[in-house]
């Protein structure tokens, strides 16, 4: 059973149980509260433990009341307020459920005549199965020595089959990251034979700049953005991507309608959100101090990790051994083990402080 199964499963055993603890206002309170009043820790999700902020939350709360209306209008100010963000058009604006629709649909554009997606190994691969259902193979290209892309062997993959090549910055699962101006040379000169999708979930993280000025004038570079994340809205299911008017044009005709996807919930939850830049840097200050926990802990265990530059360290349990999730489980903390570079290995996301400290705990009890 898959980490989040187990989390789904444990959610549906309890729900009676939590109901029956003097907890009647718990059938108002957020899947975050729920878990932490059962002594829950989930570390497996890549989510922010801070969010959503209090001005999202209240900015759902009053649109809920809203939703018996298509929020056309809504969706018109969120996608100004974006475009002004970012100083791009509002033209290059495209909502959807997650930028992970975005990673299907831009598949999808490219996906006649059938051919080859080209990634670095490991990198993020949830919507690998949506691109195979689409006739799409996959080459995948092992990250170099220290860890970033080898964006010189993925160029050098680029044959006439390949239609998309598919660049994480900050690479999950690794947490690495290329530097800007050599992500850059790179993504141009790989937009000349091929669609570029640049997934930018983590780089708030990192405080990299975005591809996005690159995006809105070449129509074979697609920037992929996430409110999941910093913005700690991964429940509420909103993300965008910033691409040529052309390209948008196109991604948008796999909709029912431009940007149908989202709510006025989302909506009104991404728009406070993103106001809410002083939260942004808190949560930003926080998991760094909670990254610098992780690394004391497995420097004293004598365990490898990778320098991280996002939410999620990605760290080696070949000492400890497979079942390693399973015994973080028992303890009531959900990790996510993983089988990389010929070795056993664990993405382990930033929780708050207090969570971090319980698991550095634990994984020293553990190992």
């Amino acid at each position: 059973m898959s980490n989040n199964s187990s989390r789904r499963q444990w959610l549906r055993n309890t729900t009676a149980v939590l109901a029956g603890v003097s907890l009647a206002p718990a059938i108002f309170a957020t899947e975050k509260e729920r878990y932490r009043a059962a002594g829950i820790i989930l570390l497996n999700g890549n989510e922010n433990a801070y969010g959503p902020s209090t001005a999202a939350r209240k900015a759902m709360m009053e649109a809920a009341g809203n939703s018996n209306r298509y929020p056309d209008d809504q969706v018109a100010v969120l996608k100004k307020q974006v475009a002004e963000f970012w100083n791009v058009g509002i033209e290059n604006i495209l909502f959807g459920a997650g930028s992970s629709e975005f990673l299907g649909s831009v598949c999808l554009l490219v996906s006649s005549p059938k051919g080859k997606i080209i990634t670095a190994e490991p990198s993020y691969r949830v919507w690998n199965g949506q691109a195979g259902s689409f006739g799409f193979e996959f080459k995948r290209i092992p990250v170099a020595v220290d860890k970033t892309l080898d964006l010189s062997a993925m160029i050098s993959a680029i044959d006439s089959d390949t239609k998309m090549m598919y660049v994480c910055n900050p690479n999950n699962p690794i947490g690495t990251y290329v530097e800007d101006h050599l992500l850059r040379n790179f993504v141009n000169e790989c937009s000349k034979k091929c669609m570029v999708l640049v997934d930018e979930a983590y780089t708030e993280f990192a405080d990299l700049p975005s591809l996005k000025d690159l995006a809105v004038k070449n129509p074979n570079i697609v920037v992929a953005k996430t409110f999941s994340k910093i913005y700690g809205l991964a429940g509420a299911r909103i993300g965008y991507v910033i691409a040529h008017p052309d390209t948008i044009k196109k991604v948008s005709a796999f909709q029912p309608w431009p940007d149908a996807n989202v709510s006025a919930v989302t909506i009104a939850a991404a728009s406070a959100a993103l106001k809410d830049q002083v939260f942004v840097k808190d949560c930003k200050e926080k998991i760094a101090q909670a990254r610098e926990l992780c690394y004391k802990t497995f420097k004293e265990l004598s365990l490898e990790y990778i320098q991280s530059h996002t939410n999620f360290i990605l760290f080696n349990i070949g000492k400890i051994g497979s079942d390693f999730s399973k015994k973080m489980q028992a303890k009531n903390i959900f990790v996510q083990y993983r089988d990389h570079f010929g070795g056993k290995w664990c993405r382990v996301s930033m929780g708050t402080i207090d969570e971090m400290k319980t698991f550095c705990a634990t994984l020293k009890e553990i190992a």
